[in-house]
Parts: structure tokens; C-alpha cells; sequence
């Protein structure tokens, strides 16, 4: 990262001034005396200079004295440039400013003392040290045209960083200006002057390289031009929308302080600065950035246009030669076409100058200057490739890598597994009750049976023995169930293993309710090896007269059958219930003969006069075997089947009492069927014998209950329950009532919706710039979409069933729309 420092020398009579400023309030000042010396010096070479390059300068009635043809004029530059540089260097080695030196000097010490100033210049190598910018105030402007870029502060102190030279102008009125097309194509506009005595051939070839880069116009005086049209013609095109990034100028042009310099548009036409300026800060609001005056004695128009806001500008301080305009712009094109910084560009153009090219041009390489507005960005051009693109996606500070890799590891664990989704459906659960979008047109589907706590201690068939499950009490509960009519149970209890004597109570209870006609469903395990379902066991049941459905679900997710399974070899437990109700309804089971002594398993049975029942009603199906159908072809293709993304949730922001309807076990049996049936439609409702969450309900050491999530915990909390627990088999009722109702909560990655916060934080920034919104404003439009957001997401969730994730979406927003704090603000760049 650059360490920036502010140097401003100011001539008082006979005395310089130094002020240093850099960081938080830190300063130095200084006095040395006028460098009279140097100042005649200086003025020896400029004639010297002028003299050795006296044809084809980019400017107009500059040389002055009398040119002696036969004098060698390229050895006295090269004596002239030497003594000047030497007196140059000696005054600035004053002991009176040591400490402005070596606080400059020193700024960001480094082993790399071993990185030559041209290695680099001209490698751009990204494991060259980091740099110091030190940007040069100087009033007047007599002090200004001395060569400040050729100041070797770093050969005093060896292992400091490097240190780029450039300008600041002494009055800066308006902000610089905004990256306004960041991500999009640079569009450079390239303006042609009067080339009377020149030529730009080599120029318009180099800008030609950048053609795959950037969008290039260019427009300027042709012969026969009307001057008025051409001025015309220039304003209209600088201030034209969509806007420029970088503005070149080509042609003669020289100082004029009143006006801020000139420009020779065409033979004896010339354009001021100060009659440019309005569509000048037009194309800076829309963009422009930078300015580049490959033309004579710029310093008034440097001065001029980082006053208005632009961000950088480079001139040449002297007359230039034609041909020296030419190598150097060529080698700057060649830096930026390689996305070099135009800082580090204009380093390299001047090296190459004095390093390759300082025989045919002694002294060309003191003449360019970069002037910088304080607060700006040094402009660089973008590559255009995808892998570009997306490059620009990745955070710019260590601060935001940081928080972005914990963001993006976040958004890739199950959502099971973090608070997040915990939370998701608590706020979803507030956002339903508020807005009192809870169904109620319908009565629960499911009636639990639950053993619980005060069931085993008012039972004294237990008599402590509560795992496994006393198969006589099971039985007790079926026969009570036959009793009051109920056509479809279930029992979430596993039975796969022998129980001694206690089976044949359960078996007979179990036959006897059968044989009227009653659906038994009893839930097992799946293998997740073998992928096939631990079976009741023979003592118990047979599956020919009986069904069962695996129950070991994904925590909180809806277990639906995949593509390449059917119900004949595995099916979910909730499922199977919600399907053999489904086909109660549709009258289905009318065909099927329940039969203790059938020889055909069950559920094939089921799943078989199902798929002939659809068949035979392709063509005319009302609303129930609609329903039957759409049930009985759910199925879940396209992920893995233990992915997470897009597999169905329990919705825990509906109510449980929505969900079902639950008793004691205890008093169930206490209770006359004749009271039961008063109370309760068991004839048209699933009933379900489960753990009621008493201390011994597991398997395998798993507790068959949990602390209720948040959500369930709002509604307990709102009915007044104090219940702290909830159990597997009000999960299942859950999955019962989503199925019976299509009610399918999917859950959209939030990996995919950071990845759309990555691009909705770059597009914020991007409307900012465009808007010029302050930080204040932009703050408040941030609030205001996640806010917004925020509601979409609820609603879509009731709406349309989508659960779009918030917090880490929106985090990843405000990540990127928001600058890092400044204490982390370090470039991974650097």
C-alpha cells in the first residue's frame, strides 16, 4: 500500500518554505534559502535545451536567443542537465532538511533494498516493495518548473520504499472525480490539435493497441475546417454522454496563466482552459478521470484542470520535440495497455527516455509530470477477459477477504447445523402471526396418542422398564383406537426386534384391527449403507397385512422419495401415513382387501391399485385424485440425496396446534370411546402413537425429543404452553400436514445468494458513483433495500413457498458497498 506525504514549498523573499504533512495530522516544516543558484542554472539549460531541440517543437514562439548552427549544442545539454542536477540535489541536501527527508526517506523501511529503481519501473513486478508517494506543492511557479521528479531522496536512506514524484497544484476547488465505469469498457477520447511542422501517425498507432481495451474516438481540425465549427465540434464532443475516462490532446500549446493555458486547435486557432471548463466539469461529472497534453509547457493547464476535479493529469512541463513526444507516448501506451497505474506508466515512459533513448534525447526525460488530485485513485485501465471480470468480484482488503471467506463458510454448511435457519423461521413465524397469514379454514390432520411423562408414572405396566416400549400398553392403544373408529394409525415406535411374551398381545391387537379394516403404519429405520428398511419384526406383523415407512430424516427437512426409488422398496414414514390417507379420501381403498392372510406385501398392493386408479383416470380427474396423483409422483431428482439445497423444509412457522391435535396416552385409555369420539373425528384424521418426550424415548442413545427450535418456541409461548420440548413424532405430524396440503418450503442456497450480494454490492457502488450519493444517503438507501428485501423474503416465503436467506445475503451487500474500516484498508495488492 502507498504511504502518501504532501510536500508544499513556498518562496517567501529570499527564503523557501518547506511543509510536510502526511497521516493523521502529522507535519515538518522547514526554511532554506532561495536557490538563486539553481534557479540560473535552470535557465541555462532551458536555452541550452531549446536551442538543441530547435525544430519541431510542440509549441509556438518559445525559443528565444540566437541559434548557432555550427555549436554542440547536444554536448553543452548534456553539461548543463549535469550541473543543474547536481546544485539541484545539493540544496535539497541541506542539513536544515534532514528531517523532512528522512521522514519521507524512511516512511516504510524494507529488506528490499536489493529492488533497483529500473527493475521496478520496467518489470511492474508484483513482488516489488511497497511505495511512497510524495506529492509537491510548489508557489511560485518559477519553482515548479525545476525537475522535482529527478530528487533522489532514496539514495540517502537504502532501505526505504520507493518514492513516486508527482504534482499538486496550490488550489484544488472540487472533489475528484468518480469511478463512474467501473466494470465497463474505458472510453478515451482523443482530440487532434494544429500539426503544422508535426506528426501523430506514431501516436494514433499506439492508441490503435488499445483498441481491445478501451473504446476510442477521435476528432480534431482537418484542412478546411471553419474554426468557429471545429471549437464547436470539441466542446460538444467533451461533454457528450455516455462520458470519457481518459482525454489525450496532440498539438502545440503553451502557458497563459490569465486563462489557464492554450491550446492550438488549428492553424492561428487556439481554445483556452478557462473556455473549455464548463464542458470540461461536465465530462468529469460523467466520469472523466484523467487528461493526458502531449504538447509544450503545460503547467497552467495541469494546474487548471486539477483545480476543476480531475483526477490526474500529464504534461510536459518544457517544449518537447516531436519525436520525443512520440517515444514517450508509445512506451506510456505500453505500459497501460499492460493495466499498469498511470503513476507507474509515466515511470517507465521516463526511464525508458533517460535509460534507452538519452543520447538521441539528452535531458527528455525531466520534461513530464504527473499533477494528481490529493484524494483520487490513480487511474489504470481494466482488463476485459471474463477472468477479469469476475477478479473484480473479489474483495480489494484484507479486512473484506476476511470477512467474505467467513461469510461464503457460512452460507456452505447445512443450515441445520448454524442458528441461522433457527432464526430465519422465528422471524418468519413473528412476520405470519403479525400479519395473520395462518390457515385456518381446516382442522389439524393428525391426532397424536403420546406416551409421556405423566403417563408413565400413572401406568403400572411399566413399571420402569420404558425401552423398549411395553408391547401390551401398544396393544392397549390400538384396540382403544379401533374402538373409536380410527381408519389409518400410525405407530412411531420400533418394533424389528422381539419382546418375549408381550408380541402376541400387540399381534393379536394388531390382526384384530386389521381384519376391520384399519391401515397399521409402523415407522422404522433405513440403512444408509444398504439403503434398505429395518422390517417389523415377524412375531409382531407381517408386511403383507401391515406397512412401514423409514423415519430417520435430515433434522427439520421433509423426506421425499427420490427419482430413481418408489414406494414398493423404501418410502418415508410421514409420507407413507399422508399417501394412504390421500387414498382413503379418493376411496382407493376400497379395492384393497385387508387380509391377515395375504401372501402380497402390503404396500405393493397400495402403490400398484394407486397407479392403475391414475391411469384409469388420466383423462377425468377431480380435485381428490388430482391431489392423490400429484402425492404419489413427488419426487426429488436433481441433487444429491443427502444435499441440503432445495430439499423441502418442516415449515415451524405454522403453529403446531395447525399441525395436530394431541392427548396423554393415559388419558386416552382413561377416557369412554364414546367420549373420545365426541371430542375427536378419528375417522377421517391419521392417528399417530408416539413418544410423548418422556426421559428413556430414544434409539441407540438418540433422544427421540429436542429443545424446540425458536420458532415452535414462539408459538408455546404465545398459547401459554410451557412445553420445552418437541418430539420426533410432532415432526412427523408436521411432514404429515405438508404433504397432505402440497406444502413444500424450499430453501434457496445461500451460497447462491451471496454470490448475488457480490453483485448487487459491486452494482450499488456502481448507482453511487452514477447518483453521486453521499455516504450518508448511500447508507440510507442500504437500510432501506435491506429492509425491503427483508420483506420480499418473508412474503415470498407464505406466497410462493421460497425461503430466500437474509443475513449472510445481506451482510455480503453491505460488505462490499461500504468502504473497509480504516485501520484495515490495506490493498491486497500491495
Amino acid at each position: 500500500m502507498a504511504e502518501t506525504y504532501k510536500l508544499k514549498v513556498t518562496q517567501v523573499e529570499q527564503v523557501c518554505l518547506f511543509e510536510l504533512t502526511w497521516g493523521k495530522g502529522r507535519q515538518l516544516t522547514a526554511k532554506l534559502p532561495y536557490p538563486t543558484e539553481v534557479e540560473l542554472l535552470y535557465q541555462d539549460w532551458q536555452r541550452i535545451y531549446l536551442n538543441y531541440y530547435q525544430s519541431a517543437l510542440r509549441g509556438r514562439g518559445i525559443i528565444s536567443g540566437e541559434v548557432v548552427a555550427q555549436n554542440d549544442w547536444h554536448g553543452q545539454l548534456v553539461q548543463a542537465e549535469a550541473k543543474l542536477l547536481y546544485e539541484f540535489h545539493q540544496w535539497l541536501r541541506n542539513g536544515l532538511l534532514f528531517d523532512i527527508r528522512q521522514a519521507i526517506g524512511q516512511s516504510v523501511t524494507t529488506d528490499s533494498s536489493k529492488y533497483s529503481f529500473s527493475s521496478i519501473v520496467s518489470s511492474g513486478s508484483k513482488s516489488a516493495p511497497p511505495k511512497t508517494d510524495l506529492l509537491i506543492t510548489c508557489d511560485p511557479i518559477s519553482l515548479g518548473r525545476l525537475p522535482w521528479e529527478a530528487w533522489e531522496i532514496n539514495a540517502e536512506f537504502r532501505n526505504s520504499a520507493p518514492i513516486r514524484i508527482s504534482r499538486l497544484p496550490m488550489n484544488i476547488r472540487e472533489a475528484g472525480a468518480e469511478p463512474v465505469r467501473e466494470g465497463k469498457r474505458t472510453h478515451i477520447l482523443v482530440i487532434l490539435g494544429d500539426d503544422t511542422g508535426l506528426s501523430f501517425v506514431d501516436e494514433l498507432n499506439a492508441i490503435s493497441s488499445l483498441k481491445r481495451l478501451a473504446k476510442v474516438t477521435v476528432i480534431g481540425w482537418q484542412p478546411g475546417m471553419d474554426a468557429m465549427s471545429l471549437k464547436q465540434t470539441i466542446c460538444d464532443t467533451i461533454q457528450a454522454a455516455p462520458g470519457w475516462d481518459m482525454l489525450f490532446f496532440f498539438g502545440h500549446s503553451n502557458e497563459a496563466n490569465a486563462v489557464g493555458g492554450k491550446l492550438a486547435i488549428a492553424p492561428n486557432t487556439t481554445l483556452s482552459v478557462r473556455e473549455l471548463e464548463p464542458f470540461l466539469r461536465k465530462a468529469k461529472a460523467r466520469g472523466l478521470k484523467f487528461a493526458l497534453f502531449n504538447s509544450c509547457k503545460g503547467l497552467d493547464i495541469a494546474n487548471s484542470l486539477i483545480d476543476i476535479g480531475l483526477n490526474q493529469v500529464v504534461v510536459m512541463r518544457e517544449p518537447v520535440h516531436n519525436r520525443v513526444a512520440q517515444v514517450f507516448f508509445i512506451q506510456f501506451m505500453q505500459s497501460l495497455a499492460g493495466f499498469d497505474d498511470i503513476h507507474t506508466a509515466l515511470q517507465k515512459a521516463t526511464h525508458s527516455l533517460r535509460s534507452e533513448s538519452n543520447l538521441t534525447y539528452p535531458s527528455a526525460h525531466l520534461v513530464p509530470s504527473l499533477f494528481r488530485h490529493s484524494d483520487a485513485v490513480l487511474f489504470q485501465l481494466s482488463p476485459t477477459s471474463w477472468s477479469s471480470k469476475l477478479h473484480r468480484l473479489l474483495p480489494r482488503t484484507r479486512w473484506q477477504t476476511a470477512t467474505l471467506a467467513l461469510i461464503t463458510g457460512l452460507s456452505l454448511l447445512p443450515p441445520e447445523t448454524t442458528p441461522l435457519m433457527d432464526g430465519r423461521q422465528w422471524s418468519q413465524s413473528i412476520y405470519r402471526d403479525i400479519t395473520q397469514q395462518i390457515p385456518t379454514e381446516n382442522s389439524p390432520p393428525t391426532i397424536l396418542i403420546q406416551i409421556d411423562e405423566e403417563t408413565i408414572r400413572k401406568e403400572p405396566i411399566f413399571d420402569g422398564v420404558l425401552n423398549p416400549m411395553n408391547r401390551e400398553y401398544l396393544a392397549k392403544l390400538v384396540d382403544q383406537l379401533s374402538a373409536v373408529d380410527a381408519n389409518v394409525i400410525g405407530i412411531d415406535y420400533l418394533l424389528d426386534r422381539p419382546h418375549g411374551g408381550n408380541d402376541k398381545y400387540l399381534s393379536e391387537s394388531i390382526k384384530r384391527s386389521v381384519e376391520q379394516g384399519r391401515f397399521l403404519i409402523f415407522s422404522t429405520i433405513l440403512d444408509r449403507e444398504t439403503k434398505v428398511e429395518l422390517e417389523v419384526h415377524k412375531d409382531v406383523a407381517s408386511l403383507n397385512w401391515v406397512m412401514q415407512g423409514y423415519a430417520n430424516t435430515p433434522r427439520w427437512y421433509l423426506r421425499i422419495l427420490r427419482m430413481e426409488y418408489d414406494c414398493p422398496k423404501r418410502c418415508p414414514f410421514a409420507y407413507l401415513l399422508a399417501l394412504t390417507k390421500t387414498a382413503q379420501i379418493a376411496e382407493i381403498d376400497n379395492h384393497i382387501a385387508l387380509d391377515v392372510q395375504s401372501e402380497n406385501n402390503l404396500r405393493n398392493i397400495l402403490t400398484e391399485t394407486i397407479e392403475e386408479s391414475i391411469q384409469d383416470k388420466k383423462e377425468d380427474q377431480n380435485k381428490t385424485h388430482s391431489a392423490l396423483r400429484d402425492l404419489y409422483n413427488l419426487r426429488l431428482s436433481f441433487w444429491p440425496e443427502d444435499s441440503r439445497w432445495f430439499h423441502p423444509l418442516l415449515d415451524f412457522s405454522m403453529p403446531p396446534d395447525q399441525m395436530f391435535s394431541s392427548i396423554s396416552a393415559y388419558d386416552f385409555l382413561d377416557t369412554s370411546p364414546e367420549d373420545l369420539s365426541h371430542d375427536y373425528d378419528w375417522q377421517h384424521k391419521i392417528v399417530l402413537i408416539a413418544s410423548g418426550g418422556y426421559a428413556d424415548a430414544e434409539v441407540d442413545g438418540i433422544k427421540d425429543y429436542v429443545e424446540p427450535p425458536p420458532a415452535i418456541s414462539y408459538w408455546y409461548n404465545k398459547q401459554d404452553n410451557p412445553n420445552d420440548k418437541f418430539t420426533g413424532g410432532e415432526a412427523v405430524a408436521y411432514g404429515v400436514h405438508h404433504f397432505l396440503n402440497q406444502h413444500y418450503v424450499v430453501p434457496v442456497p445461500d451460497s447462491w445468494l451471496v454470490g448475488l450480494g457480490i453483485l448487487a454490492g459491486k452494482g450499488i457502488i456502481f448507482l453511487s458513483y452514477r447518483l453521486q450519493l453521499s455516504r450518508q444517503q448511500k447508507q440510507l438507501s442500504l437500510v432501506c433495500l435491506s429492509l425491503g428485501y427483508g420483506w420480499l423474503s418473508l412474503q415470498l416465503y407464505i406466497s410462493m413457498e421460497i425461503l430466500l436467506p437474509w443475513l449472510l445475503p445481506v451482510a455480503t451487500v453491505w460488505l462490499y458497498a461500504l468502504p473497509a474500516p480504516t485501520s484495515s484498508r490495506k490493498s491486497l495488492k500491495s
